[in-house]
């Protein structure tokens, strides 16, 4: 094989870490490092439906096509720091950047204690359904209930 050929194939994936992530327009993208100080921009994409902003510092496993580390493709990204170990076999959790601490924030998909059970871990939920509007916060007590909304616009 040629040096150049060599060179590219070693050049098709990398492992970086996160310096910075925008995801405000089109392809989500993020600025990370590789390899000997390496900085580049790569595009972060993500599934349909699920949108995140990833923490400084978590990993991308990017692909280079054809070895152009110019136009990177993030396949994935990671954050250890973040991310729940206590999981059965087969749970599912969504989870954000407070997941292991307090004030913890997370949905677990679960059967314990019975099987299709949902856990839901915050210090405020609010739910939303058509017209009706529900609060349940821990720092004003027990008191939610269902309510007409009297204001359609509510904070987001």
């Amino acid at each position: 094989m040629s040096e150049d050929l060599n060179r590219r194939l070693a050049s098709l994936f990398a492992r970086g870490v996160l310096r910075h992530a925008d995801v405000r327009n089109g392809l989500a993208q993020a600025q990370a490092e590789f390899a000997r100080g390496e900085l580049r921009r790569v595009g972060l994409p993500q599934g349909y439906g699920v949108a995140s902003r990833p923490l400084p510092g978590a990993e991308v496993f990017t692909v280079f096509g054809m070895g152009e580390r110019d136009a990177g493709l993030a396949l994935a990204h990671d954050d250890r720091r973040a991310r729940p170990t206590d999981l059965e076999a087969g749970e599912t959790m969504v989870y954000g950047r407070r997941a292991l601490e307090p004030p913890w924030h997370w949905i677990r998909f679960t059967d314990d204690p019975k099987t299709g059970t949902v856990k839901i871990k915050c210090r405020r939920l609010e739910i939303r359904c058509g017209d009706y509007y529900s609060v349940l916060d821990a720092d004003t007590g027990p008191h939610a209930g269902i309510w007409p909304m009297l204001n359609p616009v509510l904070p987001e």
